[in-house]
């Protein structure tokens, strides 16, 4: 459960569950596209794994392929509605 030396890429900010869950597994980084300003766990809304007192400290890089990210996301839940 330990991934030390992983990075974890997703299209959507983690919420603060995730979030929680990916600073406890020591992930080494997050990379992510779209931010979530309703329930984004990394910076958005909270900033878990920027918690000065969590240690080891998860490395953030938000906003990659941000519009391509927005875009599959819409597509997704458009098609789901």
């Amino acid at each position: 459960w330990r991934l030390e030396g992983c990075v974890l890429y997703v299209t959507l900010e983690p919420c603060p569950m995730c979030a929680g869950a990916i600073v406890q597994s020591r992930l080494d980084r997050l990379v992510y596209g779209a931010p979530d300003f309703r329930m984004g766990g990394c910076e958005s809304l909270l900033n878990i794994p920027g918690q000065p007192r969590l240690n080891p400290r998860t490395r953030v890089t938000a906003g990659v392929l941000e519009e391509e990210c927005r875009a599959v996301l819409q597509a997704f839940f458009r098609a789901r509605r």
